[in-house]
């Protein structure tokens, strides 16, 4: 009986030590919600608790209210208090507040995901600081922004398809918009914008190669950060549109190259193979086309150019020639 009960305790030991194991390794990552300690507290007429919130929020608070509120920075010196009492006071912003709270009552889900893909990024990138996260409520004018080290995520910008206001005549997002505006692209997107703050301040080549490659590289460096992500939220696709951009690979390859649009310096011209939008809106591209088809075309080259060097993460966003990147990629779709 002794031996038996031994067994069972080393099978359970096992077990532990597998769990263990299996278990992804993460880092703690907390979002400290901003929104929150703005328009919960009840303490908004008294002075100090701006000053307390300022104190509170170095380095994105005086952003928040000059570059996203657009309150004048003359009044800097009292913490913005006079405007920022009435935002807090309005009521479609506590309606908004109230409806924010709703759907996202805490964040654990996404600080799970971020713990997990900024233990990727510390790996990957070891001599550069883990951004710091701070949720907020910009009234639909911001999902991201970037200052130094801190992500800002405009949690009134994943609300979901069906949230009325997102149609509303006074703002009347496209639908192309809509569909991206749910909390499953919280994480997509949040690491899309630690890449951009890091790298596309380095971007100065304007030609479509470079920009359609770095576009390119942004989609990888998600991929590389979040692997579980499925394709369709990393490009912001449906399934149909990403399925169209596999299946016509090599057509949009050479309508690309035969244009003469690689090295174009025009960019009015090559942003609309970039941008968002119903299809890709561009002379010669069929309407069932998917939106923004260079930013897949991008992501393929950089898959193929890391293929052929092993290039690290790190390696490869650091590296800017574009032409060299083309050329040993070998990319060359049927």
């Amino acid at each position: 009986m002794r031996s038996i009960n031994r067994f069972i305790f080393c099978c359970f030991c096992f077990f532990i030590l597998l769990v263990q194991a299996c278990k992804e390794p993460s880092l703690e990552v907390h979002i400290k919600r901003f929104d929150s300690d703005l328009l919960n507290s009840t303490n908004a007429i008294v002075p100090s608790f701006y000053a307390q919130l300022a104190q509170n929020y170095v380095g994105f608070y005086d952003s928040y209210c000059i570059d996203l509120l657009g309150i004048d920075s003359s009044e800097r010196s009292v913490y913005f208090a006079p405007s920022l009492k009435g935002f807090i006071a309005y009521p479609g912003i506590q309606m908004l507040k109230h409806e924010v709270d709703s759907v996202f009552p805490n964040l654990d889900f996404l600080e799970a995901d971020l713990g997990k893909a900024m233990y990727r990024y510390q790996k990957e990138f070891p001599e550069s600081k883990v951004p710091s996260f701070v949720a907020f409520i910009s009234e639909f004018g911001y999902a991201h922004v970037t200052y130094d080290s801190i992500i800002g995520i405009g949690l009134d910008m994943y609300l979901g398809t069906n949230y009325p206001i997102y149609k509303a005549p006074s703002i009347e997002f496209p639908d192309f918009m809509v569909n991206k505006l749910r909390k499953e692209y919280i994480l997509p997107n949040t690491l899309k914008a630690i890449g951009i703050g890091k790298f596309e301040p380095t971007l100065n080549d304007k030609r479509f190669i470079a920009m359609m490659l770095f576009e390119g590289k942004l989609r990888y460096f998600v991929k590389q950060l979040a692997p579980q992500l499925a394709d369709t939220l990393i490009f912001g696709y449906n399934k149909s549109e990403l399925d169209w951009c596999k299946q016509n690979e090599g057509m949009v390859w050479k309508h690309l190259s035969e244009t003469n649009l690689l090295f174009s310096t025009e960019v009015a011209q090559y942003m609309r193979y970039l941008n968002d939008g119903p299809f890709t809106i561009a002379t010669g591209v069929p309407q069932e086309s998917a939106p923004a088809m260079a930013v897949y075309t991008g992501f393929r080259v950089i898959e193929e150019f890391v293929k052929k060097t092993d290039m690290s993460l790190q390696e490869l966003m650091e590296y800017k020639d574009w032409d060299k990147i083309l050329r040993e990629s070998g990319y060359r779709p049927n």
